[in-house]
């Protein structure tokens, strides 16, 4: 799959530009891979299916839909779920989530989230460092670390694995 967009212009919605209506879950998924598809695909598989998210509702990690619905907070959930779902597991994600709201709410959380991933795509494809606040105390110092660590997930499957596999192909195509 080509890339449409660099990864230079990764940006991700901020929570008043998410929907203020409840979403069906094709819509739900549809707003996720407009928003990650170009940058968070990978080996062809989906960001999220319909199955992952009934899990995801099943396990209680996020809000069940109503009439079939799901509500901003759910999708801003979702969003946060599929951007770390490559480096950690589910129950770490849901962790992180609940640490990131008791420290403030959910609207201020969720824009957080955002503006430190992109930032961190930014400092990890440009080859600089993002400038760390140390506070053990304060969770913006956690939320930094695991910013970057999503950064250069993505900064190595990007520019490495990504390269190195059409370079396998090719390989594949000279010895056949």
């Amino acid at each position: 799959m080509g890339r449409t967009k660099g990864l230079e212009q990764f940006k991700l919605p901020r929570w008043e530009e998410l929907p203020s209506i409840d979403l069906y879950l094709d819509q739900v998924l549809s707003l996720l891979d407009e928003w990650l598809g170009d940058y968070l695909t990978f080996d062809g598989k989906k960001i999220m299916t319909k199955t992952m998210v009934n899990n995801y509702v099943k396990q209680k990690f996020i809000a069940p839909p109503v009439n079939k619905k799901y509500d901003r907070v759910a999708v801003a959930s979702l969003f946060v779920i599929a951007i770390l779902k490559p480096v950690y597991t589910i129950n770490e994600i849901s962790r992180l989530i609940k640490m990131a709201l008791r420290a403030s709410d959910k609207e201020t959380s969720y824009n957080e989230f955002c503006k430190l991933i992109e930032e961190a795509v930014e400092h990890a494809f440009h080859g600089t460092s993002m400038p760390k606040e140390t506070n053990p105390n304060d969770p913006h110092d956690l939320f930094w670390n695991v910013c970057n660590a999503f950064a250069c997930q993505l900064y190595v499957r990007n520019i490495y694995l990504q390269s190195h596999k059409k370079d396998d192909k090719l390989k594949e195509n000279v010895t056949l």
